[in-house]
């Protein structure tokens, strides 16, 4: 076997391990909330955008900060930490809007700030039940460690039907 022949094999096999280790893997977008870590599934995020002027609405839940226009589109803002906090979210520079997109809608969330991706074993992912906290309910989907931190694992699916079923 010639030396481009070998080097040809080593990178497919490669290549290969690397596509199989992707299966055991989960990507989370890492953001805190009052000094708290939280991961969302990085293939609902859409973008992350900088604060931006959000419009209140009157006469909604006060976790819904109001709606910002998106490239025309109308995207309602919740502040996840009034809601699990019950303290309004201030927003500084390094607050981000998170876009997510589920089942052909988007929805932002108020973060106090994005940390950054992970790549986590889905052996490393526990996953929640019902007696975790009153506070976060059925809101947290797992808990996973990553470095020194517990990253509590959102359930979006839950918190978007949270949003409808309380208007």
């Amino acid at each position: 076997m010639d030396q481009e022949t070998l080097l040809t094999s080593l990178a497919e096999k490669t290549k290969m391990e690397q596509e199989s280790d992707l299966g055991d893997l989960e990507q989370f977008l890492t953001f805190t909330i009052d000094k708290e870590f939280f991961g969302i599934r990085l293939l609902l995020v859409h973008e992350i955008l900088k604060p931006v002027l959000i419009t209140r609405i009157p006469n909604v839940d006060d976790y819904i900060l109001g709606v910002i226009n998106l490239r025309g589109e109308i995207i309602p803002i919740l502040d996840l930490k009034k809601r699990f906090h019950e303290t309004d979210s201030e927003i500084f520079p390094i607050s981000r809007i998170i876009v997510i997109m589920l089942d052909e809608k988007r929805i932002g969330v108020l973060v106090d700030e994005v940390k950054q991706v992970v790549k986590i074993q889905k052996d490393f992912i526990s996953y929640t039940t019902d007696d975790l906290s009153l506070n976060y309910s059925k809101m947290v989907e797992s808990v996973s460690r990553h470095e020194d931190h517990l990253i509590l694992n959102l359930d979006l699916e839950q918190i978007v039907d949270f949003v409808s079923s309380a208007k």
